[in-house]
């Protein structure tokens, strides 16, 4: 076991890794102890002759002191198994390799319960123990720059605690509590679904690297367009303080507006997805045909019609309101675009007054942020626009320039 888990770290690049995993790591061990001194419990000594079998000397000698639920033996190896899980495909290895790492998991858990250390319950409640713990430690450590998402940490840690609450059942724990544990096996992918940052099912990009250490750089980005009314005023707005910005356009709106979306790309902004009818209420249980439907549909109509000019390549989307779909990640991955979220939500959709949006923004400012700004009419007519012009304002006021980052930028 712990050969096996000292190997996760030897593997991991960059500090933000290691503390997460380290993290994880001690977060466990509190909370393994914890639950054993608030409720101690033990396993019964077994009937059997140890000093006939020398090879168990060491692990029974181990565990002298009876100690049991949850074990922390298993709970160990479901953690260190779940940040195999993400590391083995970054590092290419072999499928073999892979199916390696699984069973030297299955076998650390089966030799707790050969020599007698553990029960099934209390490797039952390690396996939940160490998902929960891996699944979020995992979680709060994102990939670093230019991986993909990988789900399968998040789905192999949803089945251990679906698997594990349904075993607990069938070896007579109460049915309520089984199945309090079974759903918080689907609360991790409900999180990962609505949650805008997560980055579990789909890489999401909340921020971005400035070109320099010392370069004031935002991304200013504005959804739901184009607007007839917003549009032009917003293009003039961004003019006049020498700004681009990224327009996460609504494909009906842009096949309704095509002059605008030609202005857009003209006036030196770029253009990008924001699906074609912004479905917010059913984008996360939408069906894979829905999907595609909502992300193929717009890209014609988010295509300025230049003449003379090459053809123009839209390569980012954004989810409405953030929202994600457990078939988002191939399709979006299939059509090359990248999911970009934020780092600083302005607020404008109910802010009262420019002047809120302008608090909000103001106190989380950084280099590398990206801004989210509204248009159309959803925003308060004193809002609208308005707000646009008070951000601006505010960058100009501290030093910022607004860019479009590269996509070797994107954090």
């Amino acid at each position: 076991l712990w050969f096996y888990l000292s190997l996760v770290p030897a593997l991991l690049v960059g500090r933000r890794q290691i503390l997460g995993f380290a993290a994880g790591s001690a977060a466990l061990a509190v909370l393994g102890l914890g639950f054993f001194l608030l409720w101690p419990t033990a396993v019964p000594p077994p009937d059997i002759n140890w000093s006939r079998h020398p090879g168990f000397g060491l692990p029974t000698g181990a565990d002298a002191t009876g100690s049991a639920r949850p074990s922390l033996h298993v709970a160990f190896a479901v953690f260190a198994a779940l940040w195999f899980a993400r590391l083995l495909p970054l590092l290419r290895a072999h499928f073999l390799i892979r199916c390696a790492n699984l069973l030297w998991a299955i076998l650390i858990v089966f030799s707790t319960l050969a020599t007698k250390q553990h029960s099934a319950l209390d490797a039952l409640c390690g396996a939940i123990l160490g998902a929960w713990i891996g699944s979020i430690s995992l979680h709060a450590t994102p990939p670093e720059p230019g991986s993909p998402s990988l789900r399968r940490p998040l789905f192999l840690s949803v089945a251990i605690i679906k698997l594990s609450a349904v075993l607990l059942w069938s070896i007579g724990l109460p049915f309520g509590l089984c199945l309090a544990l079974f759903l918080t096996g689907g609360a991790l992918v409900l999180h990962q679904l609505f949650a805008p940052g997560s980055g579990e099912l789909v890489r999401v990009f909340t921020r971005f690297a400035p070109v320099s250490a010392g370069a004031r750089e935002v991304w200013l980005t504005l959804d739901d367009g184009p607007d007839p009314e917003d549009t032009p005023k917003i293009l003039d707005l961004l003019d006049l303080h020498c700004a681009r910005a990224t327009f996460f356009l609504i494909g009906e709106r842009a096949a309704r507006n095509p002059a605008l979306v030609s202005d857009i790309f003209l006036r030196g902004h770029e253009i990008a997805h924001h699906t074609h009818t912004h479905p917010v209420a059913g984008f996360w249980c939408a069906s894979r045909a829905r999907l595609l439907h909502e992300l193929d549909a717009a890209l014609p109509a988010l295509t300025p019609k230049i003449i003379h000019h090459e053809p123009i390549m839209i390569n980012r989307f954004r989810a409405p309101v953030g929202i994600k779909n457990l078939f988002l990640a191939p399709a979006l991955a299939a059509r090359r675009l990248a999911c970009v979220g934020w780092t600083i939500r302005s607020g404008d959709t109910f802010a009262a007054s420019p002047a809120d949006v302008v608090g909000r923004v103001a106190r989380r400012l950084r280099p590398g942020s990206i801004i989210l700004l509204h248009e159309g009419p959803p925003l308060r007519p004193s809002v609208r626009v308005h707000a646009l012009a008070a951000v601006l304002a505010l960058l100009d006021a501290r030093g910022y320039r607004t860019t479009i980052p590269s996509a070797a930028q994107l954090r």
